[in-house]
């Protein structure tokens, strides 16, 4: 699988769904994208949709910190989803993220790591 790495404005804020014993938050992020013509940058007229779901601590952190319009960063695998809708097979392409931040370029942001338990000793 090759690594994607996107940037843009969450389109929503992230919704959190629970599939089996894991939570998946998905969001989407718009990108606008444009080629270069005669030498100068062309922007498309409508902006690229990016479908993103984070797991686990991400995930989590996802929820607590972005809302709509936050300019961001996502790094992880496009994958192509299989569903049924009114009986007729669906299919969309989603990333499947493994890093998501802000976008310094657009905001400024004030980092709060997540303290984990230290492991303690045992037996001595």
């Amino acid at each position: 699988m090759t690594t994607r790495t996107i940037t843009g404005r969450v389109a929503a804020d992230p919704e959190a769904v629970q599939a089996g014993r894991v939570q998946i938050v998905k969001f989407r992020v718009l990108e606008n994208t444009g080629e270069y013509r005669n030498g100068a940058w062309v922007e498309h007229p409508t902006p690229t949709t990016h479908h993103v779901e984070a797991k686990f601590e991400l995930g989590a952190n996802v929820l607590a910190s972005l809302h709509t319009g936050d300019s961001v960063l996502v790094v992880g695998y496009e994958v192509t989803r299989t569903w049924e809708k009114e009986g007729k097979p669906r299919y969309g392409r989603v990333i499947e993220a493994d890093a998501i931040g802000p976008n310094l370029a657009h905001s400024t942001a004030v980092i709060t790591p997540q303290r984990r338990p230290r492991a303690t000793p045992t037996g001595e």
